[in-house]
């Protein structure tokens, strides 16, 4: 990372990808944090752009849904996202909180559970928040394992190479840690429904 356009870019680039349903951004952020790790200073703007992005261009995501929801309901349920988003319906329903929050951080779960809550017309405030939490410990996620790589190899395409290793390992151990939680929760919810 060399300037300010370059924080631009990765700004603007964070923020179209998070407006758009399953794009993925976090190797992005590591591979910046890594080019960026020489510097605190750099690693820590890294870091604040892609957090303040990210959360826009989910806000700008559930907006849409929100404004699309009759055309996008049709369409999902002629999809096969159909049922992930249902997935997502059923996950709000138990917290919305820690969906929004933990949805940043497995990878393919953002998008439905924030088209869900834009099909559902959930408050944007609430969502804001709760997103602002899940995109900062994401961003924070990102950011660190880029560095790391970073300061681990002088060479930057060792260090990208490195920052995007560690990013899609953390996400990977993340999301199964989730998905078990999330199965146990499922699980327990359909034997208290069948007693």
């Amino acid at each position: 990372m060399n300037g300010l356009g370059d924080l631009l870019l990765l700004g603007l680039t964070v923020l179209v990808a998070s407006s758009v349903p399953f794009v993925p951004t976090g190797e992005l952020v590591g591979a910046a944090a890594a080019l960026a790790a020489p510097s605190a200073l750099g690693t820590a703007a890294v870091f604040l752009v892609c957090w303040v992005c990210s959360a826009a261009g989910d806000t700008v995501l559930l907006t849409g849904a929100r404004l699309l929801r009759v055309p996008l309901q049709g369409w999902l349920d002629r999809r096969a996202t159909g049922p992930r988003v249902a997935q997502a319906r059923r996950w709000l329903d138990r917290s919305a909180f820690s969906a929004v929050v933990t949805a940043r951080l497995v990878p393919g779960t953002r998008a439905p559970v924030i088209i869900a809550l834009g099909l559902s017309g959930a408050s944007r405030r609430r969502f804001v928040a709760a997103d602002l939490v899940g995109c900062g410990l994401w961003a924070a996620l990102y950011t660190a394992a880029g560095a790391l790589g970073g300061r681990l190899s002088g060479h930057p395409v060792l260090a990208v190479t490195a920052a995007v290793v560690l990013a899609v390992v953390a996400s990977t151990v993340v999301g199964r840690l989730v998905r078990r939680r999330q199965q146990r929760a499922d699980e327990a919810a359909q034997t208290s429904c069948s007693s």
